[in-house]
């Protein structure tokens, strides 16, 4: 399964490939038969694999709601960053969401086009009622992304902000 919009694609990857990105990440975009452009993941994001791969590997049948799913620029045929589905609707209808880029792209839109590509998707499942995102409060191109998408503000931690986009309901 693939999302797609006008400049970039997105791929849930399965369990044999996010044990791939934290073994060899570099293998893992030329198995995508994209060019690598980065040879090694950070730590964050090394982390976070291992924890999706963790979540797919309990739950195969809902990898798509558990695992990280790559951001990949079509024009230059590689991974240009990540969105980390952490579950699949809860008893609230909420769907939590994380999302970085990498620096050589960041401030042109591809955050925003990533997360409405995704929200849309996550939003037409009939028990998704909202998709929630935090970041960090001094993570002001974060907020700009979220205000663009028509997120709120509905909790604030000492560190944290917390985001929620809701579902158009008819």
């Amino acid at each position: 399964m693939k999302l797609g919009s006008q400049r970039i694609d997105l791929a849930p990857l399965n369990a044999a490939e996010l044990s791939l990105a934290t073994e060899n990440y570099a293998e893992l975009q030329q198995h995508l038969g994209l060019n690598a452009i980065s040879a090694e993941l950070d730590d964050d994001m090394q982390y976070a694999m291992k924890i999706r791969l963790k979540k797919v590997r309990q739950e195969p049948e809902h990898y798509l709601w558990l695992t990280n799913w790559a951001i990949i620029h079509q024009k230059d045929q590689c991974i240009i960053g990540f969105i980390i589905l952490k579950g699949y609707p809860n008893e609230k209808g909420e769907v939590t969401i994380g999302y970085v880029i990498d620096e050589k792209y960041r401030r042109r839109g591809y955050a925003t086009e990533a997360l409405r590509t995704i929200n849309t998707w996550i939003l037409s499942h009939p028990q998704a009622i909202y998709v929630i995102a935090d970041t960090e409060k001094d993570n002001i191109a974060s907020h700009k992304v979220l205000e663009r998408l028509g997120s709120e503000r509905y909790l604030e931690t000492e560190d944290l902000i917390w985001w929620r986009i809701a579902k158009e309901l008819s």
